[in-house]
């Protein structure tokens, strides 16, 4: 009779024990996500058009990049190098931009999707 009153103090000691890990561990926040480095931040390719002059956005006369999959891209920012790549984009030049958010996808008019995301450097060539 006593083996068994210690085996049920035992198993419940185990059990407290292993709820109060659980706890703790459910308590502790999720890391930061980190920022990505300039090896490691995405960019698309592409050949540039006016997004509004395409037909694809109503306003803004944005960079769109339209990549070798044949994606649009509608970037939106407004560094230095942004402003110099908008004076040339209906040149059909070659552009990269180096992505400074997630894409977010939407329909022009006709109801095709291209994808609208903020970016933080444009290289032309």
């Amino acid at each position: 009779m006593k083996h068994s009153h210690l085996f049920t103090i035992v198993l419940a000691m185990m059990s407290l024990a292993l709820w109060s890990a659980q706890a703790s561990a459910a308590d502790k926040p999720a890391p930061a996500p980190s920022t990505p480095s300039a090896s490691t931040a995405k960019t698309v390719t592409g050949k540039s058009e006016c997004a509004t002059c395409s037909g694809v956005t109503a306003a803004g006369h944005s960079i769109m990049l339209v990549d070798k999959d044949g994606t649009r891209w509608v970037l939106l920012g407004d560094s230095d190098s942004y402003k110099k790549a908008h004076e040339v984009r209906k040149a059909g030049k070659t552009m990269t931009a180096t992505l400074a958010g997630e894409a977010t996808t939407k329909k022009d008019a006709t109801g095709k999707e291209y994808k609208e995301v903020k970016v933080s450097d444009v290289k032309i060539g």
